[in-house]
């Protein structure tokens, strides 16, 4: 049984130098906006599917073992969230238009391809 759950990553993770304070790189309601585009997307097209923001502070190893189904990053985080050993296959990382203008549609064609999600 797949786990139907999908996690937005939406800070970029701990290292030295980065405030605990910074919440990335764009307004604060954007994540939301976008986790809520997401969401209506996938109760439209295939429900059962959970998106939720990561609660994490971006840790790899608590992610791993909540066995998500895809990790969704917001722009910037490519080189700023630590992801070794975590399947590449299984993390999108969103451009800016993708991102500010909440187009799920990447999620979804990634979502087919890992072939996990309904037509």
């Amino acid at each position: 049984m797949t786990n139907k759950a999908i996690y937005m990553i939406h800070r970029p993770s701990p290292m030295l130098g980065r405030s605990p304070l910074q919440g990335g790189f764009f307004p604060y309601k954007l994540p939301e906006k976008y986790i809520a585009a997401l969401q209506n997307e996938l109760d439209r097209l295939d429900p059962g599917w959970t998106v939720f923001a990561d609660d994490t502070e971006s840790d790899i190893n608590l992610l791993a073992e909540r066995n998500p189904t895809l990790l969704v990053c917001a722009p910037g985080l490519r080189y700023q969230f630590y992801h070794q050993g975590f399947d590449e296959d299984k993390i999108i990382w969103l451009s800016v238009l993708e991102y500010a203008s909440a187009d799920p549609e990447s999620v979804i064609k990634k979502l087919r391809q890992l072939a996990c999600y309904g037509s």
